[in-house]
């Protein structure tokens, strides 16, 4: 397994290194996993991750019944979430917890069991990990139990998944640039987004210079230069091509009548533009365009940032709500994305699509004198498909008593996110490998959030190792 992929290649039309320095690469090396699995499905498993350490007490605040409810609201003033009156949560048929008043669009799908949420969840190593954003994000995408590798969990997952070798395209890190979890995949492109991932889209050349020749595309000359698979540097460049020649027919503008009829048009009336982010709107939209065409996808990434809310979070009493800004984006884009592909003409695509989303920490549960949340520790995780057992709050909350909490100011960890995903990779993905996917990860438990069958867990605890060779 080598670390070029067709990010690198087309972004610096030459050998790109994954590596820290200049003047070296980086090389992944990766002992075998037992058995490639013949269980995989064609599921695809979609992660969200909310970058900045989202609030997870104001999206999912404690609820009516709650025995939570008071000892948040001592904490919580500015940013407190009410349960009456202007801006009150929205009650979930578990009135232990409500949703934030903004979040209608997951609310929906909560109601309707399509969406889930796991409590007290995050990555259960101690400071400084859950202090540092770069630290945090760094070590919950690479899933090898603290620290980095330079290879991501995603990527783990995709070698050790029983990939079929004809899937065109196995995985999409949606930005620009590869998300750590998919780093040292030769099997992911990435893109801001799908118009972006268009050669032709540039002033090119050789484009003049093969129209001059009656050779029609951008692609047909470089296809001459990369035309062997002898070296690493070939084979990096005919995925490239092979990557372009995949992407370039599709119109990934949206569909209009009069500008653009050949565009992309959202199924069930799916409206992504009301996720008030263009990017976030259209990197869902763009990966539901591509889980349509039947492209193959098994695993994307998608990020939506801004969620370090030290000074003025807000609350939804207040006519500027920079929280409740966030929430709407992230749940009304992730309601426009159900409802495209649970309404696709083929049929309900969201059976065999898993979205499960996630942040580096929580907040303090003691907002600060800036109107804000300080880095804390356990989080809420978010988890949606259609083949999921939604309408449900899973995991065990610790409390928000001054003695329940972690080091006295934190939601403590009582999930460890590795079970949440290592529940979707079994059950939905059909990939028994989690020890593989996750070094140092161990005794697989699900909490039922996903339908489908348990494989008995493999791989081997440590298995994987990284390093260098210098250029």
């Amino acid at each position: 397994m080598n670390a070029f992929n067709r990010r690198d290649f087309l972004k610096g039309c030459c050998v790109s290194a994954i590596a820290a320095g200049s003047g070296s690469r980086a090389r992944a090396y990766f002992a075998p996993p037992p058995l490639l699995p013949a269980t995989a499905t064609d599921d695809t498993l979609v992660i969200v991750f909310l970058r900045g350490a989202m609030d997870g007490l104001s999206l999912l605040p404690p609820g009516a019944s709650s025995p939570y409810r008071a000892d948040y609201e001592t904490s919580r003033t500015n940013t407190r979430v009410p349960l009456s009156g202007t801006g009150a949560a929205l009650a979930l048929n578990n009135t232990t917890w409500a949703l934030h008043p903004r979040a209608s669009g997951l609310h929906a799908l909560y109601q309707a069991g399509h969406a889930a949420f796991v409590v007290a969840a995050g990555q259960v190593q101690p400071n400084p990990v859950v202090r540092s954003h770069f630290e945090a994000q760094s070590n919950l995408e690479f899933g090898v139990g603290g620290g980095g590798s330079g290879i991501g969990w995603l990527t783990r997952h995709l070698v050790s998944g029983g990939l079929p070798s004809n899937v065109p395209l196995p995985a999409a890190s949606m930005g620009s640039i590869t998300a750590n979890s998919l780093l040292g995949s030769s099997d992911a492109i990435t893109m801001n987004s799908g118009s972006d991932f268009r050669l032709d889209t540039f002033h090119w050349s050789w484009q003049e210079d093969d129209a001059a020749h009656g050779i029609v595309g951008a692609v047909s000359r470089m296809d001459a230069l990369w035309n062997s698979n002898a070296t690493l540097l070939e084979r990096a460049g005919m995925e490239t091509l092979d990557s372009l020649a995949l992407l370039r027919p599709i119109d990934f503008g949206l569909y209009d009548a009069t500008n653009n009829p050949d565009g992309y048009q959202p199924s069930g009336g799916a409206n992504y533009a009301l996720a008030n982010n263009g990017g976030f709107g259209t990197q869902l939209r763009n990966v539901a365009q591509m889980i349509k065409l039947g492209l193959g996808l098994r695993a994307v990434t998608i990020d939506l940032g801004n969620w370090d809310t030290h000074v003025g979070q807000g609350n939804p009493t207040q006519s500027y709500d920079w929280f409740g800004n966030q929430v709407e984006s992230l749940s009304q884009g992730l309601s426009a994305f159900y409802t495209d592909l649970a309404s696709a003409a083929s049929g309900n695509l969201m059976q065999r699509v898993s979205v499960i989303v996630v942040s580096e920490f929580g907040r303090r549960v003691l907002e600060n004198s800036d109107g804000g949340t300080d880095h804390g520790y356990g989080n809420v995780i978010t988890v949606l498909g259609g083949s999921i057992n939604g309408g449900q709050v899973y995991g065990t909350f610790p409390g928000l008593a001054s003695d329940q909490l972690y080091e006295g100011n934190d939601v403590g960890v009582t999930t460890d996110y590795r079970r949440v995903i290592s529940e979707a990779l079994i059950r939905r993905m059909g990939n028994p490998n989690i020890y593989y996917t996750f070094p140092g990860y161990s005794g697989y438990a699900p909490l039922g959030i996903f339908q489908g069958a348990d494989l008995p867990p493999t791989g081997f605890d440590q298995i994987f190792k990284s390093g260098f060779e210098a250029a």
